[in-house]
């Protein structure tokens, strides 16, 4: 019985300190964030790529977050859903995010005007990776 117990709290141990582990080596990135929808309910498109670097399969069952751009908060990020990642791979994650009403046309009117590459993009936020929850802190120039 004592044998039993012993292999059953070690196979739990294993289980956990994989699952730390991912929340410690979980790699996100803002892969694209484009303007998009009707005129008067912009949204922005959101593509951000999540790494799964350890040798088991996850899955995101939720996202939430801020996006900031120019350091301004104008859109805020929420998906619910399980999307699997396989072990040892990278998946992307297709999130649309609703704007604020607060500066949203000029936010808007600054994203298409300006240069490629010269308008700081980023977005703040946590996933449920497995029940773990993972910060994330992904900036791009676009």
């Amino acid at each position: 019985m004592r044998n039993i117990l012993l292999l059953v709290g070690g196979a739990a141990a294993l289980f956990f300190l994989s699952r730390y582990r991912f929340g410690q080596r979980a790699v996100f990135a803002l892969r694209s964030l484009k303007p998009g929808g009707p005129l008067f309910a912009p949204v922005f498109n959101i593509e951000l790529a999540v790494a799964n670097p350890t040798n088991q399969a996850i899955t995101v069952k939720s996202i939430t977050g801020t996006i900031n751009v120019q350091g301004s908060a104008v859109a805020n990020v929420s998906a619910f859903g399980d999307q699997r990642v396989s072990a040892n791979s990278e998946s992307i994650l297709k999130l649309q995010a609703r704007t604020s009403a607060i500066g949203v046309f000029e936010t808007v009117r600054e994203l298409l005007s300006r240069p490629l590459g010269s308008t700081s993009v980023s977005f703040t936020g946590t996933a449920n990776v497995d029940g773990l929850v993972v910060p994330v802190s992904e900036s791009k120039m676009i």
